[in-house]
């Protein structure tokens, strides 16, 4: 059974549910996510998530960023990755980067397990690294937290963005934080990223304490000095076999 529903409807019906996957680390089979995209609160469009698991334990997430206005000119940014989940979590297998029809901005990273290799390939070139365990892409670490200890004060490990191998570090701020999103209210936990710019935690993310650690905000800091914000509006979540 399958239930796309506008936001406050959508909540209402998990706070019923809340009481049996609360605590669940099994994601659903079929998992969609919109967020509202927005710059120094200005609305830039939408990111789109969709998040599968086959009967083979394999996943596949891909994030659709839509601009509007000028933004769009851009075209859509898709990123996508697919690997194998186990009881450690995400394990990437493939992850890919595309920029609207601009084939020179697109990247692909392999991992190579067997081997411990990253292999990215980017505007012509070929890069390896070794990896560790722990290794994520720029989409699957967002939906890594659900296998996370928030016991921990720190919370690290390094994820492949498709030009560079980059280590994250966030430290636990708060494990029960309101946060308003409309007339909504969630119960969350605050993480914020050790790596600062201008002055400011890189990035914010307060995930919501009783649905798989999903990321209910995400705020960046850019170079600029500019904020984005991605805001969860929308979710359709494939109920079969809760």
């Amino acid at each position: 059974m399958s239930r796309l529903l506008p936001f406050k409807k959508w909540l209402a019906v998990f706070l019923c549910l809340f009481g049996t996957i609360a605590f669940s680390k099994e994601f659903p089979n079929i998992l969609e996510l919109k967020y509202e995209l927005t710059q120094n609160g200005e609305s830039l469009g939408t990111v789109i998530e969709k998040f599968m698991i086959d009967e083979t334990g394999h996943y596949h997430i891909e994030s659709i960023t839509k601009g509007i206005g000028l933004y769009a000119l851009f075209g859509d940014r898709v990123l996508i990755s697919e690997g194998k989940i186990s009881f450690e979590g995400l394990k990437p297998k493939r992850f890919e980067v595309h920029q609207g029809s601009n084939a020179s901005k697109n990247a692909t990273v392999d991992f190579d397990w067997d081997n411990q290799i990253l292999i990215t390939r980017y505007k012509g070139s070929e890069t390896k690294e070794n990896i560790g365990n722990k290794t994520q892409d720029l989409i699957s670490y967002l939906y890594q937290f659900n296998y996370e200890n928030f016991d921990e004060p720190m919370i690290e490990f390094v994820a492949a963005t498709g030009k560079k191998y980059k280590k994250y570090q966030f430290r636990v701020v708060d494990k029960k934080v309101e946060l308003s999103l409309g007339n909504v209210n969630f119960e969350t936990t605050s993480i914020q990223s050790i790596a600062e710019k201008d002055g400011k935690p890189e990035t914010q993310i307060w995930l919501n304490n009783k649905l798989y650690k999903l990321p209910i905000r995400i705020r960046y800091q850019e170079k600029n000095g500019s904020t984005l914000e991605q805001n969860l509006v929308q979710a359709n979540i494939d109920l079969n076999g809760l």
